[in-house]
Formats: C-alpha cells, structure tokens, sequence
C-alpha cells in the first residue's frame, strides 16, 4: 500500500492524547501550547500551532519517497519552519519553511536553500499544501504545491545525510506565527495507487452509531459494546471493551459519510487500544463487506492505550477503489488475533 497515514484531528483531543497518535510532540501547555481550533469545514477541527518549540512527529518505516498533504490556515505572517523529513540517524535530509512573506522554501538539511517560491501563500485563509520528494544523491526531487498548483520545484541532490537515502519521521513544527493544519495525509511512493499527490482531499470521521454482526468480547461502562466505542474521543477506562480470547470480534455499524462527489482514496481505522497483563498480546483491525470479515495486519498491544491504525486504500472485497455506498454498508470493528 502506498497511503500510510490519514488525520482528520477529530477523534482525539488536543493536546492532551497527541501521543496516542503521534509518536513524539511537544505542547508548551497554556496559552501558547498546541491548541484544537474550528477546521476548515463546519464542525470540523484542526490543529493550531502557536510557538516555534511545538511540533507533533510521525515514525513509520524508511522509505526514499514521500508525499504529504494538509489544509494550511496561516493566522498572521512570520517566519519559520513548517514541515521536515527525518531519517533514522536523526538528521534532517529535507526542510519545507514558509517565510513572514508567504513564500514557500525548500531545503537540503535545514540551511541549504534547493527552491523558493515566486506565489505567497495567503494569511487567513485556509489552502491545501502538498510536498513531495525522492531522496537520492543525484536525480532526487523537492517539489511543494499549493492549491494543486507547483510553486517550488527542485531535482538534484536531496540527500543530506552521509549514509542514508531514506526517511522514516515526519514532523510539523511550530513557526514564529501562529498557523493551523487539517486534513492530513501521508503516502509514500510504493505499490500502485496513492503513491503520488491525492489533490485537496478531506478527511472525515465516522463513530459507531449501532451493533454489528460481532459482539463477542465483554464490555465495561456502557451496557452495549458499540456505545462503549461512539465516544467524539477516547475516555481510557470510563467504557471499554475486553477479551482474553483469540478469536473473540467485535464489529460496529458506523455512521454514513457525508455526501462525496469525489474520489475515496482510502479508508483508515482508528483502534485506541491496550492490554492490561504481562505476555504478548496481538490485535487486527477488521472490516465486514457483503457477509465477508476482512482482517488488517498484525498490531502489537502494550500496556498504555496508543491508537493503531489500519489501511485499506482499496475496497477488499472488490479490489477497487471504495465507494460511499460500500462504506456506508460496511461494518468496521476489531479481533483478539493472540
């Protein structure tokens, strides 16, 4: 698969769960910290970055080819870095910034100007900001677009480290100007979809709303397993679900979409998770299409509830791309896999 993260900021709460979803931040607390503000969208929610020391940071696997897209809000204008690609030695291979005039630029490292933008990005107003680069030694790419239009572009030598062509973190980091992000994607450059920009898209979050074809493990809290789940964010242990079993599934009916005219590039189940005994445990997300379970990867439980999530950039059941209709018709839920 080539979609390997989707956040729309809108089933955890920020600040205080970033780390069930992100793999390190900073929030300096307070009135400065990261803060949860209105999305782009009526009812929605982004997230705000207010000093520079902030960032929220993303650890997947190293790969030599990124793409990353969000909804950017510039509150005021004011220099500072924006967005950074981390390889597994801890450096810096590539830096996006955006200056107190807007423009866009791109670097090797964190000072080795590659491209710089002739367009500004707006203040207040909300655009969609994608980056996309292939780190090599010579051929490499460092191209930003905004609103689907390219407004800095480089190819050469993107590798600044001295031994990796790689990155595996990704990280937003606060500015000197406060600024918002929403509708978050990340994809790398594998497989045979989603592997280059996916345009403006928006992320939208379903909850359960009722029983599916499973309700096998017990419950605590709420007196049916879908209503222990339905929670805006995750309540730790208010109301959960439980199972020592393999084997054992739960599967929820979600709420329906809103209304899409455009391409679905995926689907993204949220499971906030933990065990509560020593030994291994192991966890699959799992979807329910046309009478038939589908089982996502392995994920492996500890004892702090950390969010896992799973992908499917295409439907299982057809081998195509989803479509609102066999979403809305699917159940999604989860299986004690050992």
């Amino acid at each position: 698969m080539a979609l390997r993260f989707l956040d729309g900021c809108e089933h955890y709460t920020v600040p205080s769960q970033l780390g069930l979803k992100y793999t390190s931040y900073n929030d300096s607390g307070s009135s400065i910290g990261i803060q949860s503000v209105t999305g782009r969208r009526a009812g929605s929610t982004a997230m705000q970055f207010r000093v520079t020391v902030d960032y929220i940071s993303l650890t997947l696997d190293s790969q030599p080819t990124w793409i990353v897209g969000f909804a950017l809000f510039l509150v005021s204008a004011g220099d500072g870095e924006i967005l950074r690609f981390v390889d597994s030695d801890g450096n810096a291979q590539l830096m996006m910034d955006i200056t107190s005039g807007g423009i866009v630029r791109l670097f090797r490292g964190t000072s080795t100007q590659l491209a710089v933008s002739t367009q500004a990005v707006a203040v207040g107003s909300w655009n969609y900001v994608e980056v996309k680069c292939t780190i090599a030694d010579s051929g490499g790419t460092f191209e930003a677009r905004v609103n689907e239009q390219v407004v800095a572009t480089y190819t050469g030598d993107t590798k600044y480290s001295s031994s990796l062509a790689t990155a595996c973190r990704i990280t937003f980091t606060g500015k000197s100007a406060k600024y918002s992000i929403h509708d978050i994607y990340v994809c790398d450059g594998t497989g045979t979809v989603n592997n280059t920009y996916l345009g403006d898209v928006r992320v939208d979050t379903v909850r359960p709303v009722g029983a599916g074809n499973y309700a096998e493990f017990g419950h605590q809290g709420s007196t049916s397993n879908w209503d222990n789940v339905d929670d805006t964010a995750p309540d730790a242990d208010a109301g959960y679900n439980y199972s020592a079993t393999a084997g054992q599934r739960d599967t929820f009916d979600c709420a329906n979409l809103a209304s899409i005219s455009g391409t679905i590039f995926g689907v993204q189940t949220n499971l906030a998770v933990r065990k509560d005994d020593a030994g291994s445990r192991t966890l699959r997300a799992m979807t329910r299409i046309a009478s038939t379970d589908y089982e996502g990867s392995n994920q492996y439980v500890s004892t702090d509830y950390r969010v896992f999530r799973q992908i499917w950039d295409q439907n299982p059941n057809t081998s195509a791309a989803w479509t609102e209709s066999a979403i809305n018709g699917a159940e999604f839920g989860y299986k004690v896999q050992a």
